[in-house]
């Protein structure tokens, strides 16, 4: 396998290319081989979501993330809420319009600072009778207008994450597989690669139908960057424009934070930064 073909890594300043791994090599510098401290159907994942006044598609989200789980019990969830708190109903929160779409939905409550106690009533009390809250939903939340972009938003998911064995990044409108978390704890183990991250870019609802329709088992990643006129590294290749095998793992130039799973080490050692 040639340098070339592994791509370059660029680290804000230079480029350095990639270079491939010999698998004979006996350096003890190589990758540790990866392990899992109870297996894969035992590990817990914590699942990192950000949304900027996207409660509904993040409720939804949600909901999905726990249905779709072999293991629902062992998952964890930061939110990252950046809502209009003085407008809850055009702009609920994640948290609400999820215990609201399994059956635990706030009532009406009339303006002003004397309802203010009983609104505090009903939410403290739908949050002790929506299921998963208490303990596998942990949230932080700010008003809209403090919002600073996704990269200032992610910085606070260190703050919610806790003692889980892995971590995955993903964004508030995301659909999964069923036996989703199964399925990434054994892709990761494939790698070998204690310190592999699995990322890509997930496909659109129409991109995944026409690669369901055709049959195709080849997982789309976008291979190269350029940077542009003011020294920034953009993405001008289509995610379609350069792909590997379903059934192999390839080293990628990019981290996608749209989805992201690895070993919590990498969140823990390197968290997002604030810019």
């Amino acid at each position: 396998m040639s340098t070339s073909n592994l791509g370059r890594v660029f680290d804000g300043i230079t480029f350095t290319p990639i270079t491939p791994t010999d698998p004979t090599s006996t350096d003890q510098t190589l990758p540790i081989h990866p392990f899992t401290t109870n297996g894969p159907t035992k590990s817990s994942i914590f699942v990192s979501i950000p949304h900027f006044r996207d409660g509904k598609r993040c409720a939804a989200t949600l909901k999905n993330l726990f249905d779709s789980a072999d293991h629902p019990e062992r998952v964890y969830v930061g939110l990252i809420e950046q809502t209009d708190a003085e407008h809850p109903k055009e702009d609920p929160t994640c948290l609400e319009e999820y215990c609201s779409l399994l059956g635990h939905a706030m009532k009406e409550h009339e303006a002003g600072y004397i309802h203010k106690g009983e609104k505090q009533a009903d939410y403290d009390a739908v949050m002790a009778a929506c299921p998963r809250v208490g303990g596998q939903i942990r949230s932080v939340r700010f008003h809209h207008l403090g919002a600073k972009g996704p990269v200032y938003a992610r910085s606070f998911i260190r703050k919610l994450l806790g003692n889980e064995e892995f971590c995955m990044e993903i964004d508030a409108a995301t659909e999964f597989a069923q036996g989703w978390d199964t399925k990434a704890i054994q892709q990761w183990t494939m790698t070998g690669n204690e310190y592999a991250v699995l990322s890509t870019i997930p496909l659109s609802k129409k991109d995944r139908a026409r690669v369901e329709s055709s049959g195709e088992v080849e997982v789309p990643r976008q291979c190269a960057i350029k940077v542009g006129s003011e020294g920034v590294p953009v993405s001008p290749v289509s995610v379609f424009d350069c792909r590997f095998s379903f059934h192999e793992h390839g080293q990628d130039v990019f981290h996608y934070s749209s989805y992201s799973f690895s070993y919590c080490s990498s969140m823990k050692t390197m968290p997002t930064e604030k810019p």
